[in-house]
């Protein structure tokens, strides 16, 4: 049996003690318990601008299922502390499809049975079992003793190691990104954890209030500690989100689980088994603090690697590239339009003066895939004037204001700023109408575009590199797709 208890923080006396007996209950009934600190409920007292991102931490019970648990037991009035009612209900009404227990009375919700004057460690203990027959039978266990227990001791010398062994990966570090992910992995495992994963999404997920974020369906597990030992992994190692709490049939353990954030990007969850010293005051945020800024550094890291790559890339295509008159001054020889320098200068002035909060850049692949043949068959003046159609097709459809040139010999990019959101459909309407004229144009060939048109949001770390990327790989996977329906 899986049971999730969901609270605010352990920062909170009160929650590190139900915590506490929570833990104790959990081991002595053998079943498994998932502790997950999702902060607050966001309401307008809660949104200062000191703390901007705290709503982050609310994304942990977004990856709450019935894939995942059995029963929760949620202590909604510390998560809601500063919320109305009616957010409160609205919190515990996204988890109708699982058994939910309150610790507090909450209307139109079942409440763990009441005890007078008991600690909050007691509370918690008491919690899991009630939890375990109401996950069971829908029903409550008849009131009786309360039960004793041996509450845990904290190691605060314990626990200052951990945060001290962690914390050297700042220092000694190498760069290959799977080495270094595996290389925290060690230090934890160094420290006393048996049990621990850091899963990462490839990309970061954004996050805010202007654009809800939707879980992905899945992510990549980065490090991995079971049972005292590093299980190395590659690069494909993807599980699905639905499955991250699905532990039912592995030994048992009680776990801890934060999301990773950083601003209004997800990063992923880090999960570890729950020890002692994380009910030391300001333990788990230390630690996550720490982790978190250690796997920026391997991602800048990572990034820049790539752009020095992708740079080194662009300078050997360069080299090769024989058309010299194309790499002087700023216009295609053919066309009249920017070549690749020319439009690569104008691409990154115009998202510079103009793609800012509010706005939507719509970035534009088009590949004549019918020039060779056009070329070998009809000549190259032939070709040469097919190539000068569809630059005047391409300023019909995305107007003069444009940013467009011809970026290679059969290839040509667009990219526009508009105020407006979904700009993109209607110029991908207005393609497919001017694809399907420029084919019945000539009875001799058939000049064929094949196009990806994408539309970005802004983002402040959002470059034309990756603009590009996407737009690219988009295309690439349409062309895969025409080969597949042939």
């Amino acid at each position: 049996m899986n049971i999730g208890l969901l609270i605010s923080e352990l920062l909170n006396d009160k929650e590190r003690e139900i915590c506490r007996g929570a833990d104790c209950a959990a081991k002595e009934a053998k079943v498994n318990l998932t502790i997950l600190p999702g902060k607050y409920i966001i309401t307008d007292m809660t949104m200062e601008d000191t703390r901007p991102y705290e709503y982050q931490h609310q994304a942990i019970f977004d990856y709450i299922n019935t894939n995942s648990f059995d029963v929760l037991v949620i202590d909604i009035d510390e998560i809601g502390e500063s919320a109305p009612i009616l957010k409160k209900q609205a919190f515990l009404k996204r988890f109708n499809n699982i058994p939910i227990l309150t610790i507090t009375k909450q209307d139109g919700f079942k409440c763990i049975n009441e005890i007078e004057n008991a600690s909050y460690a007691q509370i918690g203990y008491e919690a899991v079992y009630d939890a375990i027959e109401y996950a069971k039978s829908r029903t409550l266990p008849v009131e009786q003793e309360i039960r004793e227990f041996e509450e845990i001791e904290i190691d605060e010398d314990n626990a200052q190691q951990i945060i001290t062994e962690i914390s050297h990966i700042l220092i000694d570090r190498e760069y290959d990104p799977d080495d270094s992910y595996n290389n925290i992995a060690k230090r934890m495992a160094q420290a006393g954890l048996n049990f621990a994963q850091i899963m990462l999404y490839k990309d970061e997920q954004k996050n805010n209030f202007k654009k809800n974020w939707k879980v992905p369906r899945t992510i990549y597990l980065k490090a991995q500690i079971e049972n005292g030992e590093i299980k190395k992994n590659n690069k494909e190692n993807i599980i699905e989100t639905k499955d991250i709490f699905n532990y039912k049939d592995s030994e048992r353990k009680t776990v801890f689980a934060r999301t990773m954030f950083y601003k209004e990007k997800q990063l992923g969850i880090f999960m570890s088994e729950f020890i002692p010293v994380y009910l030391k005051k300001g333990f788990t945020d230390q630690l996550l603090n720490i982790i978190t800024g250690v796997l920026r550094i391997i991602y800048l890291e990572y990034n820049y690697q790539k752009t020095t790559e992708a740079l080194m890339s662009v300078q050997e295509e360069l080299a090769k590239d024989d058309s010299v008159l194309d790499h002087i001054g700023d216009k295609d020889y053919l066309t009249g339009k920017l070549n690749r320098r020319g439009f690569f200068a104008e691409a990154y002035d115009l998202l510079k003066q103009e793609f800012k909060e509010n706005t939507y850049a719509i970035v534009s692949y088009i590949d004549m895939d019918s020039l060779k043949n056009i070329n070998q068959i009809f000549g190259h003046d032939e070709g040469d004037r097919a190539v000068k159609r569809v630059a005047s097709l391409l300023e019909e459809v995305f107007g003069k204001e444009s940013i467009f040139g011809r970026i290679r010999g059969d290839e040509f990019a667009v990219i526009q700023v508009f105020t407006e959101e979904g700009m993109g459909e209607q110029l991908r309407r207005k393609m497919i109408e001017q694809n399907a004229r420029l084919m019945t144009e000539s009875v001799k060939y058939l000049n064929h575009l094949q196009y990806s048109i994408c539309e970005f949001d802004y983002d402040e770390n959002l470059s034309l590199r990756e603009m590009l990327k996407e737009t690219d790989e988009n295309l690439k996977q349409m062309k895969k797709l025409d080969l597949t329906n042939k």
